[in-house]
């Protein structure tokens, strides 16, 4: 998950300054990152390397097309896409939390993992997700203030 978070926000952050497309292609971006959390997708990229190299590759694509055209989309729209975010996020966080046996290899047979295994990972997400927050909140209660 953290590679996921690294690849997706390093697409975001390199076409944020560098790169201007169309804000409904923009939206396409965050296809992979629905994708690839799939429970089928997200064994499939874990189990076979050459699903990694397609995972990370479509991850920063992704990032790429989503930060190209964020700055065109409205307030409503970034609020939209960052609820969604943190809703999806929490309940694959919780998943992992818990121990489902969902991304395990008692649902899925090629699936590399065990259902104990994403504690960690559950706990790290929603760190991330809290970061993130705390840093949308900081810079919106900073702009208010001046």
């Amino acid at each position: 998950m953290a590679s996921h978070y690294l690849t997706f926000s390093a697409g975001i952050t390199l076409s944020f300054y560098y790169i201007k497309l169309n804000k409904y292609i923009g939206l396409i971006g965050v296809v992979p990152a629905i994708v690839f959390h799939l429970p089928y997708f997200f064994c499939l990229s874990a189990a076979h390397s050459s699903w990694t190299y397609t995972d990370f590759t479509l991850m920063f694509m992704g990032g790429l097309l989503l930060g190209s055209s964020i700055r065109d989309f409205s307030n409503s729209m970034r609020i939209s896409l960052f609820i969604l975010y943190m809703i999806g996020d929490t309940l694959l966080a919780v998943l992992f939390v818990i121990g489902s046996p969902l991304y395990s290899s008692q649902v899925i047979p090629f699936s590399p993992y065990s259902p104990g295994q994403f504690l960690d990972t559950g706990i790290l997400m929603f760190g991330v997700m809290n970061t993130i927050l705390a840093y949308i909140l900081i810079y919106f209660f900073r702009k208010l203030a001046i």
